[in-house]
């Protein structure tokens, strides 16, 4: 996505309210990718499947964070002898929504250029 320091302040020229905009990007993006990791996560008592969020800080940072702070998450996400096929939930959340994520880019920077 944006990588340099200067892509983001010539993106910021564009207007008051690209910051805004962008930032609403981001959080469509992560709630997409949130959502699809929600449903391809393991199941036992549902806890892992409720902690997953999108944290809206690290947007503010020009990031996208979407993960859980349920202890054994990140062993979930590597590993799972019991259930292989739910292994890299959050991964597969991202790349099974790539092409919708590129339409959200593509939209949001088609809406604020009109």
């Amino acid at each position: 996505m944006i990588r340099r320091e200067g892509d983001i302040e010539k993106i910021k020229n564009l207007g008051i309210n690209t910051e805004d905009a962008l930032q609403l990007m981001l959080a469509k993006i992560g709630l997409t990718v949130q959502n699809t990791s929600k449903k391809l996560a393991p199941y036992m008592t549902g806890k892992l499947r409720q902690s997953i969020g999108t944290d809206f800080n690290n947007i503010k940072k020009w990031k996208v964070v979407v993960g859980s702070p349920v202890a054994y998450a990140r062993k979930r996400e590597y590993e799972n002898k019991k259930n292989p096929h739910t292994k890299y939930y959050l991964l597969r959340g991202y790349t099974t929504n790539r092409s919708k994520i590129k339409a959200i880019i593509i939209k949001s920077l088609q809406d604020k250029l009109k």
